[in-house]
């Protein structure tokens, strides 16, 4: 990338909040190369926390807030608190309205590359929330690694669990619009969650591709894979006769 086409694509974000979030959240020799991009209406709330990337830092490697090129929700301010520890192990985008929060001694981290978060995303992170490569969230998605609230087993001594669990999205996955991920999910490798999903248990025993939907989801069929390759998905659309319409 050109200095001449980097100034052009700075001058296309929130400059002072991407300024903002480089230097409050990286150490000063990673945020002068600016590897955060922000766009768009953008509150952050507290940073007491910091960013980790796992790769040398470049410009634009993260994206937050630009608008999403498929749909558009009623929520257009990104809105984040950093109050713990957040790893990016590679490029990533969120797409604008997200909501994110890692509170104090929590550690929300994402894989290599590959991961996209739609618009209107909200993750809570209490305690551990692990993203691996290639993780594809619809809009409204929402994954909590807490219940918020304490509860009382009456039928078993009183029992009180407690509030948070770890959650673990593998690699390949694609999670469709409006699902939750709640605490203790742990969601294996090439598994495809349906839309309006909850998804609050461990899968790992699944079978390989899998398909699971429902509240709370649940195994439907195994042996479906999504189809990742930009190439094929285009040759697909023109053999089925499908419009990707791209609403705005």
């Amino acid at each position: 990338m050109s200095y001449i086409s980097l100034l052009l694509r700075l001058l296309r974000t929130n400059i002072i909040k991407t300024l903002m979030v480089n230097f409050c959240l990286l150490p000063w020799k990673q945020a002068i190369r600016l590897p955060i991009f922000v766009y768009g209406r953008f509150t952050l709330r507290e940073h007491k926390g910091r960013i980790i990337l796992k790769q040398p830092a470049r410009a634009e490697m993260i994206i937050i807030g630009k608008k999403s090129s498929y749909v558009t929700t009623t929520v257009q301010r990104t809105i984040w608190t950093v109050n713990g520890t957040l790893v990016f192990g590679g490029p990533m985008k969120f797409a604008f309205g997200s909501y994110l929060l890692v509170t104090d001694n929590a550690t929300l981290s994402f894989g290599t590359g590959g991961t996209y978060c739609g618009s209107n995303f909200k993750v809570f992170c209490f305690d551990k929330i692990t993203i691996g490569d290639n993780v594809r969230m619809a809009w409204d998605v929402q994954i909590i690694d807490s219940s918020f609230h304490y509860t009382r087993n009456l039928n078993k001594d009183g029992k009180v669990s407690p509030l948070t669990k770890p959650i673990h999205l593998v690699s390949n996955i694609w999670v469709g619009n409006r699902s939750t991920i709640s605490k203790g999910a742990v969601v294996p490798n090439e598994t495809i969650v349906a839309s309006n999903s909850l998804v609050n248990k461990d899968f790992s025993d699944l079978p390989p591709y899998s398909l699971i939907a429902g509240s709370p989801a649940v195994l439907k069929v195994s042996g479906i894979q999504r189809i990742w390759d930009d190439k094929t998905q285009s040759e697909l659309d023109e053999q089925f006769g499908y419009n990707r319409t791209h609403l705005y």
